[in-house]
């Protein structure tokens, strides 16, 4: 967002980035029948989400398992593709989400986001993710440290991204630290520096 005003306005614009809306902090509710250690979708299911090559994807990964959250126009379709190791979720509340991040082997979305908020929530919880090399995802995931990219939304790419991320071991500290830079305290924190700032300017 900050490129795209720069190229427009020819301003340089500090990117604040909102706090996660879900933190750890809350109930949680078990969804039944379901084994930890999955790969966790969260999103509407909509054609330009590319939830239909994530669905696809999960059957080059032997033994993976895939969990969508969310609900749209083209969860038939979805459906229609999916294999067996595939299970649809519809809507949930706060509290199954919570039990869903903590549990799951890592996060995956192939869209292209303003903003990476998800990966954020599963940091939260101690979860790295598989997202696409673009847009906001390039604000809140560190390659290798917090997650793992793919650099296309096709179905080989997100595979491979996939496998990565499920034979590496990673620092549930180190992703609930790199969270909390994007805390609601460090926002409310940034955003009273900058009101200092401007005050002091007047």
């Amino acid at each position: 967002m900050a490129d795209a005003i720069r190229s427009t306005y020819g301003l340089e614009a500090e990117v604040l980035p909102p706090p996660p809306a879900l933190t750890p902090d809350g109930p949680e509710r078990e969804v039944l029948g379901l084994e930890p250690g999955y790969f966790l979708c969260i999103a509407r299911l909509l054609p330009y989400k590319n939830v239909q090559v994530i669905a696809e994807a999960v059957g080059l990964v032997p033994g993976a398992r895939l969990v969508i959250v969310g609900d749209g126009s083209a969860r038939s379709d979805i459906e229609s593709i999916a294999g067996p190791n595939v299970r649809f979720l519809g809507q949930v509340d706060d509290a199954t989400l919570r039990w869903l991040y903590r549990n799951s082997l890592a996060l995956v979305s192939a869209s292209f986001e303003d903003y990476g908020l998800t990966p954020l929530e599963a940091a939260c919880f101690g979860r790295p993710s598989v997202v696409l090399r673009s847009g906001g995802f390039l604000d809140t995931v560190v390659d290798g440290l917090t997650g793992t990219f793919f650099d296309a939304a096709v179905v080989d790419h997100v595979a491979r991204a996939m496998k990565i991320a499920a034979k590496q071991t990673w620092d549930e500290d180190e992703l609930q630290a790199h969270a909390e830079k994007f805390s609601e305290a460090s926002f409310k924190r940034r955003i009273r520096e900058i009101i200092a700032e401007e005050v002091a300017l007047t």
